[in-house]
């Protein structure tokens, strides 16, 4: 019930807000939101597909490590911080808060680039706050980052953009194939040595995060064929949103001026389709960095479309409305995020 609440709340702000100009600022409502979407996902108590595995870290593994031991763990960025929230004595709680902020300001980052940021707030909701930011913690984190690292590609701080996918990629290793995309929209001066520089970065993060689980990835994500459970409807997701880009490619580039970096991002999201049947989980987990694409598209749609735009709006808050509701109803493992629940308040909905 809660979940609807929240929707039906962005929904209202979604229908009723005016197009920004880009260097308007985020609201003080939007701000305010912020911090509450980081309140509701970051305490949140016992919901998450992940939750259980996350608090056996902190039981059964954290406290018997020692800083040195995170440092060289998988996914540094992840064990470092818990170990430090682990002897602050925040645990989980303050775990979950900081990814909440990670997501949440890498998330507004790029909806200050948006017309329409309650709408691109509302996209984002019912799966990458709901489902993603509540069940796969530090793929999350690195999603932040990366939303964060786009954010600067498209202002063309090609440094800074790296610095960030280096963030993503201590929290989850699969962050380093935004590394390539970011090569390929990179704009401006000096493209070989951007270019260069990514190659070295890619190869440094392969060696110092992936060549030393590079086995148990390929036996656990291909070899075993590990299938992800509605991989194919998630993957398609993403496609809808890369097809209406390419369909309204004039208008976006007349109106925008990053055509070039979501177009590289539609193609490694229609591409997945092809790869899904093979290797549904890893390609599962690659598509979760093409959800900004679903973000900015409809967030533009309005603005590309050109008239009718309460009607675009009311038909992507209903398409997103039944992505939440199909889910939270029929997915097979939604029932981890039923009934919401959260430390401050003891009420369950």
């Amino acid at each position: 019930m809660f979940y609807y609440i929240v929707f039906l709340f962005l929904a209202f702000f979604a229908l009723s807000e005016s197009r920004i100009n880009e260097k308007e600022k985020i609201s003080f409502g939007m701000f305010l939101f912020g911090v509450f979407l980081v309140v509701f996902i970051g305490l949140r108590a016992g919901v998450g597909g992940d939750w259980g595995n996350y608090l056996k870290y902190f039981r059964d593994f954290l406290p018997y490590m020692t800083l040195d031991e995170c440092i060289k763990h998988t996914d540094p960025g992840y064990w470092v911080s818990a170990y430090f929230m682990k002897e602050w004595g925040f645990g989980i709680y303050g775990e979950n808060v900081l990814i909440a902020i990670i997501v949440i300001t890498g998330l507004y980052k790029l909806l200050k680039k948006q017309p329409y940021p309650w709408l691109g707030l509302l996209v984002a909701f019912p799966y990458l706050i709901v489902v993603v930011s509540m069940g796969y913690a530090r793929q999350a984190a690195a999603i932040g980052f990366v939303m964060w690292a786009l954010s600067y590609l498209e202002e063309r701080k090609f440094l800074r953009f790296l610095f960030f996918i280096f963030l993503a990629v201590t929290f989850h290793k699969t962050a380093i194939i935004m590394v390539g995309i970011g090569i390929l929209a990179s704009e401006g001066k000096g493209k070989f040595l951007k270019f260069l520089a990514g190659v070295l970065i890619v190869v440094g993060l392969y060696f110092a995060f992936v060549a030393k689980y590079e086995q148990a990835l390929v036996q656990d994500y291909i070899m075993a064929n590990m299938q992800s459970g509605g991989a194919l409807i998630r993957v398609f997701m993403n496609v809808i949103p890369a097809f209406i880009l390419i369909k309204y490619r004039k208008e976006w580039q007349e109106k925008f001026g990053d055509y070039k970096l979501w177009f590289y991002i539609s193609i490694g999201a229609i591409l997945a389709v092809f790869f899904v049947k093979f290797a549904s989980t890893v390609v599962d987990r690659l598509s979760l960095y093409f959800i900004p694409l679903q973000i900015v598209v409809f967030s533009r749609l309005p603005v590309l479309v050109g008239k009718n735009k309460s009607i675009i709006k009311l038909l992507i808050i209903f398409y997103y409305f039944s992505v939440m509701f199909v889910w939270l109803n029929f997915g097979n493992f939604s029932y981890w995020w039923q009934p919401y629940r959260n430390l401050i308040w003891s009420g369950v909905f």
